[in-house]
């Protein structure tokens, strides 16, 4: 995102105490978008539109389609004291929630396709995450999830493109980073909207692999993951290791990925899949998949196990 395109924000209306009364979302106002809502759980379900280029979260679901809203148990402003909202950075404190979209896509063959974030970028490097960015001014979710797909993967990938000729809201995110408190006090406060749309049958994952030309700024690795390694990676809890599970002898040692180089070419390796396993307990967890990815994925998996 450039410094000259306009941010979209978060803004969030509930029913109660106040009904039909919305308010921008703040570090300093709303500490928790789910606390907000009155809920003491992980996740709710709430209705999510754009609207003159703001991201308006409800919990009015009157005739609404409603969406899956989940935060992980460590959410550091979900435990943020006011002593450190004291503390945050005035820019840090009144810069709003960002919004941003992400495209869970299954391939003709039922694969889904996640990138490694590049290394160098200041927020969750090395992760491995859906293709996704920013909103832009006056974009759709599909528009801008299909727009920051092309841009980071090179796949040019149209809506008419999917199976019914859509991409489907699949949920939302509440990301944070640092991701834990212990890591530090909070910089950045996303709320992720994840899309997901099914590929034509010819549309497969060897035919898409060929076509890839990834944005070294945002991308080092793509992978196209099937619904038997997925699985096992959704059975790990985000605060164990695999060795405490039990279950990584069950799964493939490696995968195929197509990454950059030190010369900055693309090329076809076989990657460990260990690193993809580690949770954010572990102490060393570059490469591992974000907590956010692994909810979407999930929501995935039941969309589609029929």
């Amino acid at each position: 995102m450039t410094a000259n395109t306009k941010r979209i924000l978060v803004h969030l209306k509930k029913t109660k105490p106040k009904e039909g009364q919305e308010v921008l979302a703040r570090f300093s106002q709303v500490f928790c978008i789910l606390e907000y809502f009155g809920t003491t759980d992980l996740a709710t379900h709430l209705h999510a539109e754009m609207d003159n280029n703001r991201l308006v979260v409800t919990d009015d679901l009157t005739g609404k389609t409603p969406v899956k809203l989940k935060h992980p148990p460590f959410c550091p402003v979900l435990h943020l004291t006011p002593e450190d909202v004291a503390a945050l950075p005035p820019e840090t404190a009144n810069r709003g929630v960002d919004v941003g979209a992400a495209v869970v896509m299954e391939t003709g063959d039922g694969k889904v396709l996640l990138t490694r974030r590049a290394k160098h970028l200041r927020a969750f490097p090395g992760i491995w995450v859906p293709p996704g960015g920013h909103i832009e001014e006056n974009e759709t979710f599909v528009e801008a999830g299909l727009r920051e797909f092309g841009e980071e993967t090179g796949l040019q990938l149209q809506a008419s493109q999917c199976v019914g000729n859509q991409l489907h809201l699949l949920a939302l995110w509440e990301s944070v980073y640092p991701p834990k408190l212990s890591h530090g006090l909070p910089k950045r406060h996303h709320m992720v909207v994840y899309l997901y749309g099914k590929l034509i049958s010819d549309l497969t994952s060897d035919k898409l692999t060929s076509q890839l030309k990834m944005q070294p700024e945002e991308v080092d690795a793509c992978t196209w993951l099937d619904r038997d390694v997925i699985s096992g990676i959704l059975k790990l809890s985000d605060e164990e290791s695999p060795e405490q599970q039990n279950i990584s002898g069950s799964l493939p040692q490696t995968v195929r990925a197509t990454v950059l180089n030190d010369e900055g070419k693309q090329v076809d390796l076989d990657l460990p899949l260990a690193p993809l396993l580690q949770t954010s307990g572990d102490k060393e967890s570059l490469g591992r998949v974000s907590t956010g990815t692994k909810f979407a994925l999930e929501e995935w998996l039941k969309r589609t196990s029929d």
